[in-house]
């Protein structure tokens, strides 16, 4: 009973605080009282050493094509970036050295499209699990949860959960863990997968049985109905827990080798709502501004702004007052806003305005029918604007296209004329279609077409970010389960990992991330395994590979510490 009052409670507040602009100013202001106590503490942590790696084999990924790879056995980064790439690098001054011992070595994955805010605004104890593919491997993990949980003394009702970023196309059983399996864990777990059902346990049923009867557990399966996501929502996120989630998700893909995330947002809710895309578009990046200020960010972040103005809405409702207030590419090296999109909103008129306003813009397309009304819809802004006294129209600002399932060579080269540019990579997690035909992208072909191309997981909250589960779709066509989704439309696997680190330079609009070269940030992974060996590394196995070394800026942001006994350390500070 007491726990149902205060979740009244606690909606109320929310909802009283969401009234007006002073709630904005009063989060804004307790977000940035946060800092004050950190100063140099938080400053000497996110100092990066001075270090040299060596003994690898590390690819520079300057270059598309892979005849003409660089592969270099040393690099040296200082003050934050790539100081010398090559045999034999300076060591004169204080520097840490680390023994690849051989590993294969590649720039910080880009992914200039994904969902992250809203895995970073996760309710509960968030434990993606896009790195499993049994259902015993993904008990082990929620146990291991469990552990850490208990020796940190956190309550026991305290949920352990995953929302978005996990499939049941991944796990080789083809279906998420039942009931029976959940509850060998000594905790609430819920579990809300992109695609594949929602399951819990009975400690979960039992606590949303005593806080919010309309939220169903089946007894014999686990599967959940009702609106667990919004009770869970309501009892569990404030501001600390939304800052922890918030670092514990950009440091989960670190170890999956993600540098560099654009977050395409996610669908306004003012109150705490039950759909797992929806959060509050004006406050959800609160704790991600927080960790920056803090330095604290494990990972670089590229912001977009999502709006849906119907193209009925003239006044542009939602749209305009955000060209007006705010600032494109404004931010710092580690968080920066970058435009508008997923969805730009406000119809051909909405279009007009971001290109006034020089901001970027990006729509996704489900369908080749949805692909030409988004080209048509440019066509017609490009020569308004040139009409109106833009003599470049669009042409310079980098608009987006993103998933593209159908495209013609026509539309696709119209497109490319008014300087646009497409993203790709969505799909490991989607069925084969009905006749057999392929589901698209069709990468190859748009490979070869020359059109600006990068790579992007879309993950978040209908599908997975982990990027070597898309890599895995992209090389053979298959989806997860196996099944051949896209026949004739492959890619190499250098042609993939180029779109996904130097090519998707274009898409975030920064020269110096994505590869390895002298006076770019010093952004690289070392890898488990040597992706771009077939025999070593069959296809099956590219959905594993993960990173055991991620370094961001000259920092050292994750460590499997399989490096560790191979490490010299001569710096004394």
């Amino acid at each position: 009973m007491r726990r149902t009052a205060s979740l009244r409670m606690v909606g109320e507040v929310f909802a009283a605080a969401l009234i007006g602009v002073s709630a904005l100013t009063l989060a804004a202001s307790t977000f940035a009282n946060d800092d004050r106590d950190h100063g140099k503490k938080a400053n000497k942590a996110h100092r990066s050493h001075a270090l040299v790696l060596t003994n690898g084999t590390i690819y520079t990924m300057d270059d598309k094509d892979p005849t003409k790879a660089r592969v270099v056995k040393e690099v040296l980064i200082k003050n934050g970036r790539f100081a010398e790439v090559g045999k034999k690098v300076d060591r004169s001054d204080k520097v840490r050295v680390v023994d690849l011992r051989g590993r294969v070595v590649i720039p910080g994955i880009i992914d200039p499209h994904t969902h992250i805010v809203l895995v970073a605004n996760r309710p509960g104890y968030h434990t993606p699990m896009e790195h499993v593919f049994t259902i015993p491997e993904a008990i082990a993990e929620y146990l291991v949860r469990a552990a850490e949980m208990n020796a940190a003394g956190v309550p026991p009702d305290q949920f352990i959960t995953t929302i978005g970023p996990i499939a049941a196309r991944q796990f080789a059983e083809q279906r998420l863990p039942d009931i029976t399996e959940l509850n060998a864990i000594p905790r609430p777990v819920y579990i809300q997968a992109a695609q594949g059902g929602i399951r819990a346990n009975n400690a979960a049923a039992a606590w949303f049985a005593a806080n919010n009867p309309a939220v169903i557990v089946n007894a014999t399966t686990g599967a959940v109905s009702g609106p667990a996501l919004q009770t869970l929502r309501l009892a569990f996120l404030t501001h600390e827990t939304r800052k922890r989630t918030a670092h514990n998700a950009l440091q989960y893909y670190t170890t999956l080798g993600i540098t560099t995330h654009g977050d395409s947002g996610a669908f306004h809710s003012e109150l705490p709502s039950n759909g797992i895309a929806n959060e509050n578009t004006y406050t959800m990046h609160f704790p991600l501004l927080a960790l920056n200020r803090e330095k604290n960010l494990p990972a670089r972040m590229r912001i977009d702004f999502l709006h849906q103005d119907p193209a009925s809405d003239t006044a542009l409702t939602t749209l305009a007052p955000r060209l007006r207030n705010s600032f494109p590419y404004f931010g710092d090296d580690w968080l920066r806003t970058r435009g508008i999109g997923e969805f730009t909103g406000g119809g051909v008129p909405g279009l007009v305005a971001i290109g006034k306003a020089g901001w970027r813009g990006e729509d996704h397309s489900l369908s080749l029918s949805n692909f030409l009304g988004l080209v048509a819809n440019r066509q017609i802004t490009h020569d308004q604007l040139i009409a109106e006294g833009y003599p470049d129209g669009i042409s310079k600002l980098r608009w987006v296209i993103s998933h593209v399932p159908g495209t013609t060579e026509a539309s696709v080269n119209q497109w490319k004329a008014m300087g646009g540019g497409l993203l790709v990579g969505w799909g490991p997690t989607r069925g084969p279609s009905a006749t057999g035909a392929p589901i698209g992208p069709a990468y190859r072909t748009l490979f070869d077409n020359g059109i600006p191309l990068g790579y992007h997981a879309d993950g978040g909250d209908i599908t997975v970010i982990n990027p070597w589960m898309n890599f895995y779709t992209m090389i053979t066509g298959r989806n997860l389960s196996g099944d051949l989704v896209n026949a004739g439309q492959t890619l190499t696997r250098w042609e993939t990992l180029w779109l996904a680190t130097a090519a998707n330079k274009w898409f975030v609009s920064e020269d110096d991330l994505g590869s390895i070269e002298v006076g770019n940030h010093g952004d690289l992974v070392v890898l488990d395994r040597d992706f771009f060996d077939p025999v070593k590394v069959p296809d099956s196995e590219i959905p594993r590979i993960r990173s055991i070394l991620t370094i961001v800026g000259g920092k050292i942001v994750h460590d499997a510490g399989a490096l560790r006994g191979h490490r010299r350390d001569d710096d004394d500070d």
